[in-house]
């Protein structure tokens, strides 16, 4: 069974709901700006913020959708949903100066839309596109809050320098202006990032792969690689994916994804040596990324390693039991071993997840 997974295939369609609606939602937040940032970055912080709001309150929403129509989320996924349908329409700011401080705050208010036939495309998606989007996701915004964490740190080590009297000479002024600056370029190589993964969703990878670009322009980052690399895989760029993968693994050696995808990429090569070599390095790399006990387990069973490729479809489907590829695994598992009822049985629930051969 050659079949790697970069990521995608495209899953069962679900129709249209005649009655979908438009759900509007409207988050507000604000951020303080310091003296040495600029307006346009500081409106934007505050956006993202705000856009953060209005995603957590349709969150609420589409978790109960999902359960009235009998497709219940996880709270990942829930996220992973909200991020790529919502739609802003319409951003208004204010700012207003801080009293004996040289800054200002800037405050968000967007409106965004949702449509509730989208939330039900997440179905139309197979189970192994909705794993990666989820962990592409995920990584994206955990370096969001990181980077968030850092900048307000940055900010009070400003504020306790301006009181130490620390701050009234050109050059510690450069300095801390050459700080914020790289950390200005952080957020945007992010903010780019959040747009690509927005178009990974909605599988216009060309688009995604433009904004990677222009991530990877502000600030080369392992994650835009390797997210760059991911939009290739899908388009069956596999030589692209190893490269990009390859500077994802030097800019982080020890970046799983980057290697599971490196690895997929050499399986469809051809190159499977290397694929196994990779895909065992993921493994070591994060013990809990199923994606990576899938792959392995396709390794297994081109060598007709029966019970080793066994073994990691049974470990993948406990790490991911919406895995579809893992349950057609072991279906052949059981199938070469002649317990057909079980082969039956996972075969019919890959199919059921959106396996499509």
């Amino acid at each position: 069974m050659k079949k790697f997974l970069i990521a995608l295939a495209t899953g069962l369609l679900i129709a249209s709901n005649a009655s979908a609606e438009v759900k509007t939602y409207t988050g507000t937040d604000e951020y303080v700006m310091s003296e040495f940032e600029t307006i346009d970055i500081a409106k934007q912080r505050a956006r993202q913020k705000a856009e953060r709001n209005a995603q957590e309150q349709a969150g609420v929403f589409i978790s109960g959708y999902s359960k009235t129509n009998n497709f219940e989320l996880v709270d990942d996924e829930v996220i992973s949903i909200t991020c790529g349908i919502m739609s802003v329409v319409d951003v208004k700011y204010t700012t207003d100066s801080l009293p004996d401080v040289n800054g200002f705050v800037i405050r968000a208010t967007v409106k965004a839309n949702i449509e509730t036939d989208d939330v039900g495309k997440w179905l139309e998606k197979s189970a192994r596109e909705r794993s990666m989007i989820v962990i592409q996701n995920k990584e994206l915004r955990q370096a969001v809050d990181e980077q968030d964490a850092t900048i307000n740190k940055l900010k009070e080590q400003i504020k306790r320098l301006t009181v130490d009297g620390k701050l009234s000479g050109k050059r510690e002024r450069e300095a801390v202006s050459r700080e914020i600056a790289a950390e200005d370029d952080t957020f945007l190589a992010n903010r780019k990032l959040e747009e690509a993964q927005k178009n990974f969703y909605n599988r216009n990878y060309t688009e995604a792969i433009k904004l990677c670009d222009e991530s990877i322009a502000l600030q080369p980052t392992a994650r835009a690689y390797c997210g760059r690399g991911g939009a290739y895989g899908v388009l069956k760029n596999f030589d692209k994916t190893v490269a990009d993968c390859t500077q994802a693994i030097k800019l982080d050696p020890n970046y799983a994804m980057a290697y599971n995808n490196r690895g997929a990429a050499f399986g469809n090569l051809n190159n499977y040596e290397q694929a196994m070599e990779d895909i065992n390095r993921a493994i070591e790399c994060d013990p809990t990324l199923a994606l990576a006990y899938n792959n392995r387990a396709a390794m297994y069973l081109m060598a007709r390693d029966i019970e080793a490729a066994f073994q990691d479809a049974n470990k993948a489907i406990e790490l991911d039991p919406k895995l579809d590829l893992s349950y057609m695994i072991r279906g052949t598992c059981y199938q070469l071993t002649g317990n057909f009822a079980a082969a039956q049985e996972d075969f019919n629930k890959a199919k059921a997840l959106g396996y499509d051969g």
